[in-house]
């Protein structure tokens, strides 16, 4: 058990008494039988944290969270007060600092690098519901719904490792329905462990680990940390409105008005790598023939004579220029597929390689990667300012020899940095540097392009596609985490969501008939959709349905631009969960299958095949419509859609009184 062995007053720093800031350290680890407080701050009207031997107690006027700490902690050290923070204890291999700020508590561990610790971990205590932190294949809403293994907690291709491997879009951040924040400071090296401790499947704790350990880095001499914020308000929502400000930027606009009304056309799912001008251009006229809009046309994988090296195959794409100037002349915008990869078969490769451009080792050699087109590629260091000029450049000379509109970046995620890496910048901010590094570099492009990573990008005002769904029903991947991948996106603040292609990626076959215009219908109200597999090679039923989606979305587009311009000066998410009207009802904290559009708008997509028929849908608080019906209901309650069939879309506008 951690203790004093005598009893310490300690005075509040300069200042904290006017904040009604009380600080104690208190010595005895028992009396009486029972755990008297170590540390105890009190940071009115907010919260108070108080430190007994073995838990942290954060106390607020709604609730109160616990956290498991100094779990690496010899047995049986001592701590002793320290003059640090606004409460402190040095046990001679780590230290803990205490520090109000605002309505959060900061808790920050040090161990030093002689003598200290190899890991430092807390656990957060899951109590309630939590949402936010790292995408996730299996993404749940709430999070403890599915236990995690340990990762270490960098922007990664999930899909490369679905077990361990959190997505692209991941913020060391979280919120709970009791009204608690936890944020991670972005310095600590951290790898995340989210346990099932009773085995009921639920997740129990969020434990929160540092270590200097691949993929992290650390400068010689650095000592090791872990510090974490603890913050509060009333309730989830609230908790969010008034944490994430703190933390992290709004968006400084609005992506392309156009990407949000009208679908965007890929040619992955058609032809995969196999494309080429002639293709392009039917793939295109196929759109207008079938009485579709476009966004744009997007040119996938393998348009290059090797890649990375940025120039258009003169086998399939003879006068690219020419393709462009006659997709420009039918209606269509057209987009090309980027990523940061460069093949080492390719002339680039030597070009870069010898300019310093790719990551390289401490000794100042190119590392080499692998990634799913190429088992020796180099990787483009976009921390180098020359490597990511250089790189910007080329694409820059490639929209003017070919009248290019705009790109889709592709990858991004630090997990493909090779295994010996070092990068231009602090070593405290190893690896997820990379992928921000990457959107400032992408993002110079304009708001027409679409990327799949996030990472303290928030404010760049571009689409963030989630990352390549499988055309399945089920959890893991599926349709099912459509909505909770949409929320948790809007949550870290990534309002602008592109679900990537309705029906998924047809890995392993196209998406049956039912499961197809579900995905359609389940994307209509998202701020973007994205067609791949083609709507009129199932049957005219299919079609029509399809263009209802579109339609649908189109006429609605006044309202999600508006909603994006809102997200550019409110934490409001452009989608919303149900819980933003209710954030302390049971109902609304669960409901992992709608979302809000805004604060007036409930959708519900049909994401079963079987007992598709009917439909619980979990009503806010308000009088609400059901769109097609004449049906008015008051919520809170929950209400059973019935009588649903294959061109059913459910959704509810609320009624004002």
């Amino acid at each position: 058990m951690n203790g004093l062995k005598a009893e310490h007053s300690i005075q509040p720093r300069p200042g904290a008494m006017a904040r009604w800031l009380v600080v104690t350290v208190l010595a005895a680890a028992v009396t009486g039988g029972r755990c008297e407080p170590l540390v105890r701050v009190t940071n009115a009207p907010h919260n108070s944290l108080v430190m007994d031997a073995d838990t942290l107690h954060f106390i607020h006027p709604k609730g109160e969270a616990h956290v498991r700490w100094g779990l690496t902690l010899p047995e049986g050290a001592e701590g002793s007060p320290c003059g640090e923070g606004d409460s402190c204890l040095d046990f001679s291999v780590a230290k803990v600092v205490v520090t109000t700020e605002d309505h959060c508590q900061k808790v920050a561990w040090t161990s030093p690098v002689d003598g200290g610790l190899a890991e430092l971990r807390d656990c957060v205590l899951l109590e309630g519901h939590w949402y936010g932190g790292g995408q996730q294949a299996r993404q749940p809403w709430p999070l403890e719904k599915h236990p995690r293994k340990e990762t270490a907690f960098v922007t990664s291709d999930m899909l490369q490792d679905r077990v361990h491997l959190y997505g692209g879009v991941s913020e060391a951040y979280w919120v709970s329905s009791q009204g608690v924040a936890v944020r991670v400071e972005e310095q600590t090296p951290l790898f995340l462990r989210v346990p099932d401790t009773n085995g009921d499947f639920k997740a129990d704790e969020l434990c929160l680990s540092a270590r200097h350990e691949r993929p992290f880095a650390a400068a010689p001499g650095s000592p090791l940390t872990l510090t974490y914020f603890l913050c509060s308000a009333d309730d989830v929502r609230k908790v969010h409105e008034t944490t994430f400000p703190k933390f992290f930027s709004l968006p400084e606009g609005t992506p392309d008005s156009r990407m949000m009304q009208h679908p965007i056309w890929s040619t992955w799912a058609e032809y995969s790598a196999q494309v080429n001008d002639s293709r392009v251009l039917d793939f295109a006229r196929g759109v207008s023939e079938h009485g579709f809009n476009n966004s744009q046309v997007e040119i996938d994988d393998n348009w290059e004579t090797c890649y990375g090296e940025a120039v258009f195959s003169p086998d399939r794409f003879p006068d690219p220029r020419a393709m462009v100037d006659q997709l420009h002349s039918e209606g269509f915008r057209v987009t090309l597929w980027v990523h940061p990869f460069i093949n080492n078969n390719c002339p680039s490769f030597t070009f870069a390689d010898q300019q310093g451009y790719l990551a390289k080792d401490a000794s100042g050699t190119t590392q080499l990667t692998h990634w799913w087109n190429g088992k020796e590629a180099g990787l483009v260091d976009f921390t180098n300012a020359e490597a990511a000029a250089w790189w910007a450049q080329r694409l820059l000379d490639l929209q003017q020899q070919t009248g290019m509109d705009s790109f889709k970046f592709d990858a991004g995620e630090s997990s493909w940095l090779p295994e010996n890496y070092t990068l231009q910048v602090d070593e405290r901010f190893w690896p997820n540097i990379y992928s921000t590094k990457y959107m400032e570099t992408v993002t110079q492009f304009g708001n027409m392009i679409e990327a799949r990573v996030g990472h303290k990008t928030q404010h760049f005002p571009v689409f963030i596609r989630m990352l390549d769904k499988d055309s399945t029903w089920n959890y893991d991947n599926g349709l099912k985490t459509l909505v909770s991948s949409l929320l948790h996106s809007g949550l870290l603040g990534y309002p602008f969501v592109l679900p990537d292609m309705i029906g998924g990626n047809a890995y392993g076959g196209r998406p049956s008939k039912e499961l197809f215009v579900r995905w359609a219908q389940a994307n209509a109200f998202m701020p973007a959709l994205q067609f791949s597999v083609l709507p009129w090679e199932y049957d005219e039923e299919v079609t029509e349905l399809c263009r209802e989606v579109t339609r649908l979305h189109s006429e609605y587009t006044p309202l999600l631009l508006s909603l994006a311009q809102e997200a550019t000066i409110s934490v409001a998410p452009m989608m919303r969960p149900t819980w933003w009207l209710c954030p302390t009802l049971e109902e609304c904290l669960t409901a992992d299958q709608q979302f809000l559009v805004g604060d007036d708008l409930l959708v519900a997509p049909v994401v079963r095949y079987i007992n598709a028929h009917t439909l619980d849908v979990v009503l806010p608080p308000g009088e609400w419509q059901q769109a097609g019906t004449g049906t008015v209901t008051s919520g809170p309650t929950t209400v059973t859609v019935a009588n649903i069939t294959l061109n059913t879309l459910v959704y509810f506008t609320r009624v004002m009184v």
